[in-house]
């Protein structure tokens, strides 16, 4: 009796709520009756499978400074510098005076080194002196000589005045003269002859004399005068001068620097002359990335054994033709030197080979229109952008400059805050609904299922 009561109050119960569910059925279909239009509108507006077009994103223009910078790896590729080294003088061993400071700019011809001059000096003034007895020696042998010679020269005129008298009164009749007197008067003309011919010989060979005296003189007179030349050469060569401009870096023997007071054989390199013109690293840009690259174009460097420093540059050479620099890699590189500018400072860290990273700054744009590239339409050589007018938008050709894969640059023909769509307005893509039946087919198909529902392929 109790379980068909309990059974009856479970019916009862289930045909209540089936009424209530009923109720609530006819009511829902009563209000989409209702308001079937208003409901179907905005259905349309949010269902993304209703065929309506996306929505159009648009930007609104300011200008800003922009900077195009591409990324490059690299290498420092070495150093360019100049030696100074001690002069070779024949003197010896030279002691080293004073020396410009390292890292100072020089000009070329600027003095940078000088030489103890003390010891050249006092041999100097000994040489000078016995040039000065050399010149005035010559001098009095000069004139005794010449005193010699004329004195020589008068004999031989007294000579000559004798053996011209003895001629002219020379008996020669035997009839007036005795035979001796013929005699001693033949014999006294002779004598005058033969003194003549003496005096004569004697002036020569004293002439002789005299000039191998003065050869003599003269060979040590050139002997001390070039001896002087070279003290003088030394000493213009104790003040060495740059061969060329650049930095002063000082070269060490066994990790020291050269100090004052140092004996320095010749050709002993104190000083190098580095030229920071020359100081270059090579960069490798992607082919893809280069863009816009060429030479001037300015470069920030960052040496790997320099961390937390930046080095500044600008390119020199740029390769014709990109070429692939790793093995088996599909990817090419443009090869460009870059002439680094402010590594005076560093130098002593910067070694050839030192591996770097770099940044080649390839346009600088004070004010310009930053935009996504998708925003530009390129049709026959000129460039589009549409601006939003009203509820519609509106083609306008601009300028560009360059800009990255994914950036542009707008430099003209758009103002500050205008609107401009991101993509083309009028070429919008709509959603649809996928093709399922199409999608299910292909996947039938892989797994062996014909298209006609045939059994598993072999």
């Amino acid at each position: 009796m109790k379980d068909q009561y309990r059974n009856n109050a479970k019916g009862r119960k289930r045909a209540k709520w089936l009424v209530l569910g009923i109720a609530g059925l006819l009511g829902a279909l009563a209000g989409v009756a209702m308001f079937h239009d208003e409901i179907g509108a905005r259905i349309g507006v949010i269902n993304p499978f209703s065929g309506g077009e996306d929505p159009i994103p648009v930007l609104i223009l300011e200008k800003a400074p922009f900077q195009l910078q591409v990324q490059a790896g690299g290498e420092v590729v070495g150093l360019n510098s100049v030696p100074v080294v001690t002069p070779g003088t024949g003197a010896g061993a030279l002691k080293l005076a004073w020396m410009i400071g390292e890292g100072s700019m020089v000009s070329e011809g600027s003095p940078v080194v000088r030489f103890d001059s003390a010891d050249q000096l006092l041999n100097l003034e000994s040489q000078s002196n016995a040039l000065s007895q050399n010149l005035l020696q010559t001098s009095i042998d000069s004139g005794n000589q010449q005193f010699e010679e004329k004195d020589l020269g008068l004999e031989n005129a007294a000579a000559e005045i004798d053996y011209s008298y003895a001629m002219s009164v020379l008996p020669d009749d035997e009839t007036i003269f005795s035979q001796w007197e013929i005699i001693n008067a033949r014999l006294d003309a002779e004598f005058a002859k033969a003194k003549i011919e003496n005096l004569a010989a004697r002036l020569d060979v004293q002439k002789r004399m005299n000039l191998s005296q003065q050869q003599v003189l003269a060979i040590a007179r050139n002997q001390v005068q070039t001896e002087v030349d070279i003290i003088r050469r030394t000493l213009s060569a104790l003040e060495v001068k740059a061969p060329a401009s650049g930095l002063v870096v000082y070269r060490r023997d066994r990790r020291r620097d050269p100090a004052i007071g140092d004996s320095c054989q010749a050709g002993q390199v104190l000083i190098d002359l580095v030229d920071l013109n020359a100081l270059q690293a090579r960069i490798y840009v992607l082919e893809r990335d280069a863009g816009g690259l060429a030479t001037g174009k300015g470069v920030i460097l960052k040496l790997d054994g320099l961390p937390g420093k930046e080095l500044h540059g600008e390119v020199r050479t740029v390769s014709a033709l990109a070429a692939t620099v790793e093995r088996n890699s599909p990817l090419k590189y443009f090869i460009c030197d870059v002439t680094i500018r402010d590594a005076g400072l560093y130098l002593r860290s910067i070694r050839p080979g030192m591996t770097l990273q770099a940044r080649v700054v390839l346009e600088t744009y004070d004010s310009c229109f930053v935009v996504p590239a998708s925003a530009l339409d390129v049709k026959d050589a000129k460039t589009y952008v549409y601006v939003k007018q009203g509820d519609d938008f509106v083609k306008r050709e601009v300028q560009v400059g360059l800009g990255t894969h994914g950036q542009a640059t707008i430099l003209g023909g758009v103002d500050e805050k205008e609107q401009v769509a991101l993509k083309n307005p009028f070429e919008t893509r709509q959603l649809k609904l996928p093709d399922f039946t199409r999608s299910t087919a292909i996947v039938e198909q892989g797994r062996g299922v014909g298209p006609a529902g045939g059994g598993r392929g072999r």
